[in-house]
């Protein structure tokens, strides 16, 4: 396997990012975030069960059940597959953890790539943002979707994320910058960090990133 990490704020759009790598390039997206709420949905999940604490205060689950979740997630997956990670690793022990699983499974890492937001653009796309329930897709209410419209992909109800709130928004802004500036150091002290402006139009984010890392 081939893995692209994928950093940058909540609403600098990593996940609209990770959808057009996989309808252009081939990759598969695996979003943290939303795995996590996929197994609290779960009552027989362990992990689910305990990341709920955490989440619901809008922190980040701790180092230990993230690595869990990611190994459970990748470890079905086909040899072959190409997979963009959006919330993983996002400590640098999670990226030192994962180092020796990529050798010991004959995996590569293609490199990291940084969205660059400023704060108060964040704020106000995630105040913005809603959420398709059932297939997790993202819109900006400016794109002409109100609470209760249908999501274009598989027409679910769109909804405003429970994290979405002033306060939980804040938060987690500030949690993020915390614990990504030593990862983002991490990775550009190996020569594998790709820092791009996060507020450039989508498609040529892509087209960016597939020429920079040759994909």
């Amino acid at each position: 396997m081939e893995f692209l990490v994928l950093l940058g704020p909540p609403g600098s759009g990593k996940g609209t990012l990770s959808r057009r790598l996989q309808e252009e390039n081939r990759f598969i997206p695996v979003s943290t975030g939303e795995e996590i709420r996929k197994q609290m949905a779960d009552p027989q999940s362990e992990v689910g069960r305990a990341s709920a604490p955490y989440m619901d205060r809008g922190d980040y689950i701790p180092d230990d059940l993230a690595l869990s979740l990611f190994y459970t997630i990748l470890e079905p997956m086909d040899t072959e597959s190409r997979v963009v990670l959006d919330g993983f690793p996002r400590t640098v022990p999670q990226a030192i953890a994962l180092a020796p699983w990529l050798e010991a499974k004959g995996h590569r890492l293609i490199g990291c790539v940084f969205l660059n937001l400023p704060v108060e653009v964040a704020v106000k796309r995630m105040e913005a943002r809603l959420v398709c329930p059932d297939c997790r897709r993202t819109y900006p209410t400016v794109a002409g979707h109100p609470v209760g419209s249908e999501c274009d992909a598989c027409g679910g109800i769109l909804i405003q994320r429970e994290d979405d709130d002033p306060v939980r928004m804040k938060q987690r802004l500030r949690r993020h910058e915390e614990m990504t500036n030593p990862l983002r150091e991490w990775f550009e002290d190996r020569k594998q960090l790709l820092e791009v402006d996060a507020s450039a139009g989508t498609e040529d984010l892509r087209k960016g990133i597939v020429k920079h890392f040759n994909l």
